[in-house]
C-alpha cells in the first residue's frame, strides 16, 4: 500500500512539474506577443507623428504660396 501511495505522489509531483513548465512557456509566449505588439504600436505611432509633421509642413507651404 505504501508503495502505491508513494508512486501516486511521485506521479502527482511529475504532473505538477510538467504543468508548471507548460505554464511558464505559455507566459513567456504571451509576453513575447505583447512585447511585439507594443513595438509595432510604437513604430506605427512614430510613423503617424512623422506624417502629421509632414502634413503640417505641406499645409504651411501651400498657405504661403497663396
Amino acid at each position: 500500500m505504501e508503495d502505491a501511495v508513494r508512486r501516486a505522489e511521485e506521479e502527482k509531483a511529475r504532473i505538477e512539474a510538467y504543468y508548471r513548465e507548460v505554464l511558464k512557456r505559455s507566459v513567456k509566449f504571451e509576453k513575447k506577443i505583447r512585447d511585439r505588439w507594443r513595438q509595432k504600436n510604437r513604430e506605427k505611432n512614430k510613423r503617424i507623428a512623422e506624417l502629421e509633421v509632414r502634413v503640417e509642413e505641406l499645409e504651411r507651404r501651400l498657405k504661403n504660396k497663396d
